[in-house]
């Protein structure tokens, strides 16, 4: 819509930008760049890993132990199998963002690069991955992390109404499958088998997110408080709070991570099952396959780890109070970053010659063959050199026994 929109190009081509930034995903912003004369611009992520895009970060993905952005449900300690399954969702997504590119090709006009070509100059990349949380990963000057940028802008005190549920019981428990995945479409049996979850806790009260009121919810439970919205911030935040029962998105474990809050993850789809077995890894929490919603006994041994065991809640103060003694706020880094690229960019120099290598150069899988080459001219010549000096002496040890 906004490269075929004349008026708004024109008004775009009157003004003068410093820089730019956007989102990785979409070709358009790079698009618009180009179009605009835009030289020193970023890219911006909004998950914590970039599947398959060596030629944007220039910093390759060690799939052996980084579990990819949408097939990290193994996580960082993978069997065979699932190292090469890790591998051929990160490789995948190579060919998916190559498709959107040439999309964008044919809406433009031919004289203006490939989205990719213009992408892979981005002189800097910032992930939303915070790496006091986040799986550690390989890194370059160009790569830079502003995981929760958004989320440490500060928190409000909940309101009377609120207030007075988190004073209900001595333990409270959120339970949110956040807004993208709507709680009311799960399958009959897996509300059915929450509901029986819940019943088994008396003495905790649970803070039910539940977009359809007339699906009647928390009929019959009275330690359920159900609502078609919360807080979610400011609930994380209140020292009342026991755990949060999560679908394991991006935004919610940052916002958890900041809070020291311990989880029940229960990932539904893309990126969730990686943030979730980030969860496990760092100690704040337990990880529930959607699945296993069918049976209400492992949905109420996750709650009753959660509120027995102090090592998770202990994890998570200590996680949360990492987070806040970081020497810069994300918020910094990612402006003092954009003001540097506006004074000195594009920034090239940031640039390594391996970004333009081919995956044998990068990899010296040229140099491996070269060795394993030589190793093995050297063993046959020295198997043929052996050969023949036994069997000259073998000869000779016959002729001997002849004379004798």
């Amino acid at each position: 819509v906004t490269l075929n929109d004349p008026d708004l190009l024109e008004a775009l081509e009157n003004q003068t930008f410093d820089a730019g930034f956007t989102e990785s995903l979409d070709a358009c912003g790079y698009v618009l760049f180009h179009r605009l004369g835009i030289k020193k611009y970023a890219t911006t992520v909004s998950l914590a890993l970039l599947d398959g895009q060596f030629g944007i970060t220039q910093v390759p993905v060690n799939t052996a132990y980084v579990p990819s952005m949408m097939g990290g449900k193994f996580g960082d300690r993978m069997t065979l199998w699932e190292r090469f399954l890790n591998t051929l969702t990160y490789r995948s997504f190579d060919s998916l963002l190559e498709e959107i590119a040439d999309l964008f090709q044919e809406l433009v006009n031919k004289q203006f690069r490939k989205p990719t070509d213009v992408r892979a100059n981005s002189s800097l990349v910032f992930f939303n991955s915070d790496p006091l949380a986040d799986f550690p990963k390989l890194t370059s000057p160009r790569i830079i992390d502003i995981g929760g940028i958004s989320v440490h802008a500060g928190y409000k005190p909940v309101n009377k109404h609120w207030s007075s549920i988190l004073n209900l019981r001595n333990h409270t428990i959120l339970l949110s499958f956040g807004t993208f995945v709507q709680a009311y479409l799960m399958p009959t049996q897996y509300r059915h088998s929450i509901r029986k979850a819940l019943a088994k806790f008396p003495n905790v009260t649970f803070i039910v997110k539940y977009e359809k009121p007339d699906h009647n919810f928390s009929d019959g439970l009275p330690n359920v408080v159900e609502t078609v919205w919360a807080p979610q911030h400011d609930l994380l935040h209140d020292p009342r709070l026991t755990a949060f029962i999560t679908h394991g998105g991006q935004g919610s474990i940052t916002e958890a991570s900041e809070a020291g809050v311990p989880l029940v993850c229960i990932p539904v789809t893309a990126d969730q099952f990686r943030n979730a077995r980030q969860v496990e890894r760092n100690g704040v929490g337990v990880m529930l396959p959607k699945e296993e919603l069918a049976d209400s006994s492992l949905l109420e041994e996750a709650i009753a780890s959660i509120l027995t065991q102090e090592r998770y809640r202990e994890s998570a103060r200590k996680l949360a109070q990492s987070i806040a003694d970081r020497p810069f706020s994300m918020k910094d880094v990612f402006v003092r970053n954009m003001e540097f690229l506006v004074k000195h960019g594009p920034l090239r120099r940031l640039d390594h010659f391996g970004a333009s290598m081919s995956t044998v150069q990068y990899y010296q899988l040229d140099l491996i063959a070269v060795f394993i080459a030589v190793s093995v001219i050297i063993l046959i010549v020295t198997w043929v050199t052996v050969k023949h000096i036994l069997a000259n002496l073998s000869r000779l040890y016959a002729l001997k026994l002849k004379v004798n």
